[in-house]
């Protein structure tokens, strides 16, 4: 019973954040209404729709791959659920701080039968690969910004870059490991991938930034500019890595908007950029509010199935080796027993 109600206060806080979220949109596009009404007026139908069905593409490409970081570290579960859990617990993004996308999808995994500290872990590994994914996207096209003349204003967000790829290295992450162990007074038990297996990952997740920088562009083609995909695209990614990198902005909003203009200033008019920006913001936020909705329903109808509870904590693997390979169990890792639903 407590769990029953758990669940559907979560559904409630979640369609709550997705209402906030959507309010911080509106509130954005009142201030400039006047420069952007011009631009919507105009709009193609066929081209916005297009682009919401390539930005829903993007969103569970981004999904697909946390199903590998989970295997790396120890955890399992279906990619069906891998979907949903995203869809549900990625919503807490609009809330203000870089926490809450850990926090909502780490207890999501975590119900489902994934030991803590790879449901955890593998959100926070899960988020780095996939921002460092993006600054890779925006460091290959920065050739193609310098030729079209646009601003390099936030190209600052590219040192991140090798200092996180450093970061991700196994013995980098091992000491980090014995010290957070050292400092709690506590083990922590959490597999190290190899670095190999981690940049595979990261490389998984291109193709998911090449689907959002694609929606943003088919919205500019809806809004009547004729710019090349090379001119939106990129400035759409590094948008995006400086609305995440701001962490304080509730789903970067304003911050990635802001990005986004200065980076296709030289592509598009002041206003259609504006309204590039927004349309794109509220197609992005339709598809995370959309995915939440169905993801929920389609959870809370799986919680008939008779399900046991969660590996207990000594259950978790211990920490090992890096692993060898990201398509297979790390070694030493029992991940028998694990569930999928609460």
């Amino acid at each position: 019973m407590q769990r029953k109600h758990l669940a559907r206060l979560s559904t409630v806080v979640g369609i709550g954040l997705g209402v906030a979220a959507v309010a911080f949109v509106v509130r954005f596009l009142a201030r400039d209404w006047d420069e952007v009404s011009n631009s919507l007026a105009d709009a193609r139908p066929g081209w916005v729709l297009a682009a919401f069905v390539v930005a829903a593409v993007a969103m569970t490409a981004i999904a697909v791959p946390w199903r590998t970081v989970l295997r790396v570290l120890g955890g399992e579960l279906p990619l069906s659920e891998v979907i949903a859990r995203y869809y549900v617990g990625e919503i807490g993004k609009y809330l203000p701080g870089g926490l809450w996308p850990v926090v909502g999808r780490g207890e999501l995994a975590a119900r489902g039968g994934v030991p803590r500290t790879a449901a955890y872990g593998s959100v926070a590994l899960s988020l780095a690969l996939l921002y460092l994914a993006a600054m890779f996207v925006v460091l290959v096209s920065v050739p193609f910004m310098i030729a079209a003349g646009g601003s390099l204003r936030y190209l600052w967000v590219l040192v991140v870059l090798p200092m996180g790829l450093a970061i991700l290295h196994h013995s980098v992450l091992e000491r980090v490991r014995a010290t957070a162990s050292r400092l709690t007074g506590r083990e922590i038990n959490l597999v190290i991938p190899a670095w190999r297996d981690s940049l595979t990952i990261l490389v998984s997740y291109i193709p998911s930034w090449l689907f959002v920088g694609t929606a943003t562009w088919l919205v500019s083609r809806g809004l009547g500019a004729d710019a090349g995909w090379v001119d939106i695209a990129p400035a759409a990614v590094q948008s995006w890595v400086v609305g995440f990198v701001l962490i304080p902005v509730p789903g970067g909003v304003g911050v990635r908007e802001a990005a986004f203009l200065a980076a296709a200033s030289s592509s598009l008019e002041p206003g259609v950029a504006a309204a590039v920006a927004l349309v794109a913001r509220v197609l992005f936020v339709l598809v995370d509010a959309g995915g939440f909705i169905l993801a929920s329903a389609w959870l809370t109808h799986r919680r008939g199935d008779t399900r046991p509870e969660p590996a207990p904590a000594t259950a978790e693997p211990t920490a090992t080796t890096p692993s060898s390979s990201v398509s297979g169990t790390p070694g030493g890792c029992n991940i028998s027993g694990l569930v999928t639903m609460e």
